[in-house]
């Protein structure tokens, strides 16, 4: 029995293959990729342009993606909406919206869960059930937008799951969203997140998409880099700076460190010094957060911790910037809303 082939995860060249194997013109698969991701089609036999013998033939071959919306959190702080999505096998994914006074904003998920290991991460809690097509991952955008009635800015991968993991899938999403013919989203605002899959990272280099890289590094030494996050093992820091400077080199965007701080851990003047070397052999921008607390990993020392080690950075030559947290009166983490939803603790 073959695998289910997803027409609204294939980008505009593959349709084209497709299209030309099974004896139709190639203008018809710009028809298609149009319908699903320029006026957001979602049955087949609405795709526009097509004779009937042709929709037919799409219907018994191939299929959309389903996802359905099955619980919205919505911020009273700052109108931050945490959308949780049930997938057409029942597993729940997660994407938040976030809108800003000059922008909106949409972190997506890439996986179902995550298998990286992060002690402070609630996706990780139970592993990874599976990675996301392209087609998943497009639609939590354009779902999004039907709902918000808005057109996204910036989009982020940042949610459940290491994105690099999911490599091709996640090369497909990003060729898809910018395509012209499609949402026409602009690669230079869409971010990438890793926790330092270098391998990976030289491959993103590779591939001509101007994205930016955000690595989540949260600590300056291997020792207490592996703590917190195992893969830090397999590929340590030396490794992955090395990669992230090819990543620069290469593609002449600059990496984003995200930095996140707990007082008395990792925040001392040496952290500091040790993250300047760094930033100057990468180029690198430093993002400086504050924890989203989960159940196994709370906040420790001072609240004000990131604010003053932010301070640290600029008093010794490096430029960082505070993020301020959004929808922390949602539990806006990742993998927090998906967690308390299969527990029970929310109605469903």
């Amino acid at each position: 029995m073959k695998d289910t082939i997803y027409l609204d995860s294939l980008p505009l060249k593959e349709l084209q293959t497709l299209v030309l194997e099974a004896g139709l013109e190639k203008f018809r698969a710009k028809q298609i990729f149009q319908s699903l991701h320029k006026h957001r089609n979602t049955s087949i036999k609405d795709i526009k342009g097509l004779s009937a013998r042709d929709l037919n033939w799409l219907e018994n071959e191939y299929a959309l993606t389903e996802i359905s919306i099955a619980h919205v959190v919505r911020s009273n702080k700052d109108g931050t909406e945490k959308f949780l999505f049930r997938l057409e096998d029942e597993n729940l994914i997660e994407a938040v919206y976030m809108p800003y006074k000059d922008r909106t904003s949409l972190c997506i998920s890439s996986q179902v869960g995550c298998n990286m290991g992060c002690v402070f991460c609630a996706s990780t809690k139970g592993g990874k059930a599976r990675n996301l097509s392209a087609g998943e991952m497009v639609r939590q955008l354009y779902s999004i937008e039907e709902v918000t009635q808005s057109s996204i800015n910036n989009i982020v991968v940042m949610g459940q799951g290491e994105p690099l993991e999911n490599y091709t899938p996640l090369v497909h999403f990003l060729k898809i969203v910018s395509d012209p013919d499609g949402a026409n989203k602009s690669l230079r605002k869409i971010t990438v997140s890793t926790c330092g899959l270098t391998d990976k990272i030289y491959a993103l280099a590779e591939e001509g998409l101007p994205v930016t890289l955000a690595v989540s590094l949260h600590r300056t030494t291997d020792e207490s880099r592996t703590a917190l996050m195992p893969i830090n093992r397999k590929y340590p820091l030396k490794e992955l700076l090395q990669s992230i400077k090819y990543y620069k080199d290469t593609t002449g965007r600059r990496v984003s460190f995200e930095y996140m701080v707990i007082g008395g851990e990792n925040d001392s003047l040496e952290d500091a010094k040790r993250l300047k070397n760094m930033v100057k052999y990468t180029e690198a921008h430093v993002n400086i957060l504050k924890l989203n607390p989960i159940e196994e990993y709370v906040l420790k020392g001072d609240p004000m911790a990131a604010e003053k080690f932010c301070k640290t950075l600029h008093s010794i030559g490096v430029y960082a910037t505070f993020r301020k947290s959004m929808g922390q009166d949602i539990e806006g983490a990742c993998g927090q809303l998906r967690r308390k939803f299969k527990a029970g603790d929310l109605k469903q």
